[in-house]
Formats: structure tokens, sequence, C-alpha cells
């Protein structure tokens, strides 16, 4: 047996669990949505400023990621804090608008728009890293634009507003997986993640002027601590998934939230899911294997 299928046998095990890692984090991140909607829903608790759910969402980031102070090999502080604090700036208005459309828009569309960073992402890499565009990929992103419309509806008078945040923050989104892929080839993963919070929580205080605070009742800190814990072990698990897939997989897993949105949605939220945005769901979906498949250099 050859050296490269004996590795290829030892690596089926982390295989299997990098794939169930993906597909927890993708539940997770959906169970971070549902309590971020509660959150703001009078049914549930006392409504949150969207600003004051976005901020426990940064600064539970930075008080998990503190201790990694004390771990040289953590590298937490960075080298390029130019490009690590435009991460952290494009990632936390992303993450702001986000909540805006899980208030204002179905959990479906909230999260397939935000999910359009993986089609948003290799057109931000065309434009600040000079990375070609294959054909295969320039198709998808004409898909999943299809998708986009037939999910939204748009009119010439009129578009959801909370559709519109909602692809406000995969456009960012996008933006911000383009910093990461270029700080990834000399900074560690828990300084690009800990610039990410500790950017996004200004962001979001600056998002409350003139808005007033609001002290969560009971269920409010339930929610916000089932939010937060939710968001952060989706954050590690997905970490570890990546170790053993490749990015096209692991973008395929991480669609799956879609899925567990409209479940979430319709059980808990009563949101209706229809013919339109069930298809223009599978364009988006199909367009983000399509181009994450796509050889990244193809003429």
């Amino acid at each position: 047996m050859s050296v490269r299928m004996i590795d290829y046998v030892e690596g089926l095990p982390r295989r299997g669990l990098a794939v169930t890692a993906m597909l927890g984090s993708a539940a997770l991140f959906a169970v971070m949505t549902a309590a971020a909607r509660m959150l703001s829903d009078t049914r549930w608790t006392r409504p949150l400023p969207t600003g004051e759910i976005t901020l426990a969402r940064f600064v539970t980031g930075i008080v998990v990621m503190l201790p990694l102070l004390f771990y040289p090999s953590a590298r937490l502080l960075g080298t390029d804090r130019p490009g690590l604090v435009w991460r952290g700036l494009s990632g936390g208005i992303a993450v702001y608008f986000y909540f805006l459309a899980i208030r204002y828009t179905t959990l479906t569309n909230a999260v397939l728009m935000n999910l359009t960073s993986v089609i948003f992402a290799p057109i931000c890499a065309w434009l600040f890293l000079k990375e070609p565009i294959s054909r295969r990929a320039a198709a998808g992103i004409v898909v999943a634009f299809g998708g986009i419309v037939l999910v939204t509806r748009p009119t010439l008078s009129h578009i959801r507003l909370g559709d519109l945040y909602g692809l406000i923050s995969g456009v960012l989104a996008g933006t911000a997986i383009t910093a990461v892929r270029r700080l990834r080839r000399d900074e560690t993963a828990s300084s690009v993640f800990f610039y990410f919070s500790l950017v996004g929580a200004p962001v979001a205080l600056l998002t409350l002027i003139g808005d007033r605070l609001v002290w969560p009742d009971p269920a409010g800190w339930r929610l916000l601590a089932v939010m937060a814990v939710s968001s952060i072990a989706a954050q590690v698990l997905m970490t570890y998934g990546y170790r053993y897939v490749t990015t096209a997989q692991g973008v395929l897993l991480t669609l799956s939230q879609i899925l567990y949105s409209g479940a979430i949605g319709a059980a808990l939220f009563g949101e209706p899911i229809l013919w339109t945005t069930l298809v223009g769901a599978l364009m988006i979906i199909t367009a983000g294997a399509v181009v994450s498949l796509a050889p990244r250099h193809a003429p």
C-alpha cells in the first residue's frame, strides 16, 4: 500500500469528524440566528436594539480570546495590524447588517442573502487581489444573482428592507473573506478572529448612538447566552472542520445552514416557504458549489 494511500485511510476518521463538525457548525449558526431573532421579538422577550445584540456577540468573542494573550504561539495581536483592522471593520459591519436582516425579514431570506458572501468573495478577490475569475465561477455568479432576484422579488419601486440588509451583509462578508484569505498567509486564525471581535465591538457601539439601551429581562439574558455560546461554538467547529476538508467541501457543508434556518423559521416563527424562495435557494446553493469548486486561477 502506498504512503499516499496509507495517509488517506488514516485520515478517514478525521475527515468524518470534520464533516460532522462542519454540519454541527452550520446547525449552531442557525441556532444563533434564531436566538437573535427572538431577541427582537416581543413574543419571546423584551426586544433589544440590533446594535446591542451585535455588541454582545463581539464582547463574548473578545472575552473568549483574551486568555490566548498568554500563549505566544497564538500571536493574538498579529503583525499586519492595518489588514487585521480592515478585516474586523468589514466583518463587524457585515454582522450588524446580518442581525438587521434577521430582524426585518424571514430567517431563510436573511441566511440566504448573508451566504451570498460565497459569490461575492471571488468578485472581491478579483477587484482587490487581482485574482482572475474562471468561466465556471462567472457562470455560477450569474446563476446566483438569478437566485437572489427570485428570493427577494424586487420591483422597480420596492425591495424589502430586510432582504437589502441581508444582501449588504453578504457583500461585506465577501470582502471580509477576501481579507482573511490574504491575512492567513502570515497571521494565525486566532489573531484574525480576535480582531474581528475587537474591531466589531466599537462598530456595534457606534450603531447605538441615539438608541436607548435596553436592560434584558431574564428571558433576554438566556437568549443572549444562547446566541453568544452557539456563535462561538460554531466558529470553533468550523475552524476544526476546515483543517481536514477542502475549502469547496467546507463551503458546501456551510450552505446546509439554509436548510436548518428554513426549518426553524417555519417551526418557531410560522414563516412561509415560497416556491420562489425554494428555487432561488437551490440556485444560490448550486452557484456556491460551482464557484467553490471552480479552479481559482483558471482563465
